[in-house]
C-alpha cells in the first residue's frame, strides 16, 4: 500500500510540475512587422519574470523545402526604448557549434566552436561564431529572420 502511494504522489507531482503550457505571445516577421500578438504583451511578461522562449527556422525563399527550426530558452533580455519605437532583444546561451548535412540526414557538432546568438523584434538578429580554444571570432553578422516569442502560462 505504501508503494503505491508513494508510486501516485510521485505521478502526480511529476505530472503537475511538468505541465508546463507555452503560449505564442508575440511573432514578428524579417522586417520586424508584428504577425501575432502585441509587443507590449512580451514586454510587460519580460518585465513580470516570465520564463521565455524563442523559435525561429531557417527558410529561405530559393529552398523552401529545406531548413532548419530551432528553439531555445532566453537567457538575457533588453528591452530598449528609442525615439525610433520599443523593441526587445534576446540572447540565449551560446551552444556548441553544428552543422546539418541534409544530404545524409545528420546533425553533426563543429568541434571547438561555440555560437551566440541575439534575436531581435525587429528581425535584425546578431550571430557569432567563436573558437573557444583561441577566442577568435571566426564569424560575426547580422541576418535577418522573423521569430516567435512563447511564455509559459499555468
Amino acid at each position: 500500500m505504501r508503494l503505491i502511494f508513494t508510486l501516485s504522489l510521485l505521478l502526480l507531482s511529476t505530472l503537475a510540475f511538468s505541465q508546463n503550457n507555452w503560449k505564442l505571445i508575440y511573432e514578428n516577421n524579417a522586417n520586424g512587422a508584428t504577425i501575432h500578438g502585441n509587443l507590449d504583451a512580451l514586454i510587460s511578461a519580460i518585465q513580470s519574470g516570465a520564463s521565455v522562449r524563442i523559435y525561429f527556422n531557417s527558410k529561405r525563399p530559393d529552398r523552401p523545402d529545406t531548413y532548419e527550426e530551432h528553439t531555445s530558452m532566453v537567457k538575457f533580455f533588453t528591452i530598449v526604448n528609442s525615439p525610433q519605437g520599443r523593441f526587445v532583444t534576446a540572447q540565449i546561451d551560446p551552444i556548441a557549434g553544428q552543422t546539418t548535412d541534409f544530404h545524409r540526414n545528420k546533425v553533426l557538432l563543429k568541434e571547438n566552436l561555440e555560437w551566440s546568438l541575439i534575436a531581435s523584434t525587429t528581425g535584425e538578429n546578431d550571430t557569432m561564431v567563436r573558437d573557444v580554444i583561441t577566442g577568435e571570432v571566426l564569424n560575426h553578422r547580422q541576418v535577418r529572420w522573423g521569430t516567435k516569442w512563447y511564455v509559459i502560462t499555468k
